[in-house]
């Protein structure tokens, strides 16, 4: 495998992840209580397909020709995959377990976007790993309100 397959893989597995991101929030968004919850899911939900349509027009504009790794044992080494991870909600998860999910999926996200941005050579591809990272640390500082609120509100 090339590196350009091998980041071409990573980027495939960041839109599949985007689309379990909307889904999650589709999916939270009906099953929440409270009508402005459900809107900020409805909107996180909006923004992950963004999120999408941005990585494959990158995609689109040959990405994974810009990036500065020299070899496929470079690029496992950075263990970028590891920020993709999958946490799955059960059946029965509670809200407060949701959130929790949710924000450590959209910590992952940024870390993994922040790290792209770093091995791009190209200033408008970095650009658009750089605002996908940001778009994501909003995302998760959203959550984290929205937990301290339904959660710790003493605090």
């Amino acid at each position: 495998m090339s590196v350009q397959q091998s980041f071409k893989q990573l980027i495939s597995l960041a839109i599949r992840r985007e689309e379990e991101a909307y889904e999650f929030y589709t999916k939270a968004a009906e099953e929440a209580t409270l009508q402005s919850s459900e809107k900020l899911l409805q909107e996180l939900a909006k923004q992950e397909i963004g999120h999408k349509e941005k990585l494959m027009e990158a995609l689109k504009e040959d990405v994974c020709t810009t990036f500065t790794c020299a070899t496929v044992a470079e690029i496992e080494d950075l263990g970028l995959s590891k920020y993709l991870i999958d946490i799955p909600l059960k059946p029965d998860s509670t809200p407060q377990e949701i959130l929790v999910i949710a924000m450590k999926r959209e910590e992952g996200a940024h870390s993994f976007y922040k790290a792209l941005s770093e091995l791009t050579g190209v200033a408008n591809h970095r650009t658009v790993f750089e605002t996908l990272a940001k778009e994501e640390q909003r995302h998760r500082d959203i959550l984290q309100q929205l937990y301290d609120d339904i959660f710790q509100p003493d605090n």
